[in-house]
């Protein structure tokens, strides 16, 4: 499931793909993900229990692009940036001006990488 996001059209500014791993526990619980940006609202996704959703955007140049996205597991809830100016800086190079974060959504929170390897996620939320 990937979307592309063109938030701005200058061959000069970073492009980062954002993913979200549902790496829950399993599928009993329904678990769904809506995210939007000021411009965009990329639709509510429901991920089953391996998928990787992920779309891409282009950092404006003025580097005020961001992206949220709400959460709902059963009766959980989450809802934070997926992708802001200050976490550009931590996701991974891919190869010159393209980028990639990944957000692994478990049973006990929301973790977050550079790359997607083990050793590079660290936790950042709990389920609300």
């Amino acid at each position: 499931m990937s979307i592309l996001v063109q938030t701005t059209n200058s061959a000069f500014t970073k492009s980062f793909t954002v993913h979200i791993i549902n790496a829950l526990s399993n599928n009993d619980t329904p678990f769904s993900v809506h995210c939007k940006s000021q411009d965009d609202d990329l639709g509510l996704k429901t991920p089953t229990v391996g998928d990787d959703y992920n779309f891409s955007c282009r950092a404006n140049v003025f580097k005020t692009t961001r992206f949220y996205c709400n959460y709902l597991w059963g009766s959980r809830k989450q809802v934070f940036d997926v992708f802001n100016r200050y976490q550009s800086y931590e996701c991974g190079k891919i190869k010159r001006n393209n980028y990639e974060c990944f957000w692994k959504v478990q049973d006990d929170g929301f973790y977050f990488g550079g790359h997607n390897s083990p050793e590079s996620y660290s936790k950042k939320y709990d389920w609300n």
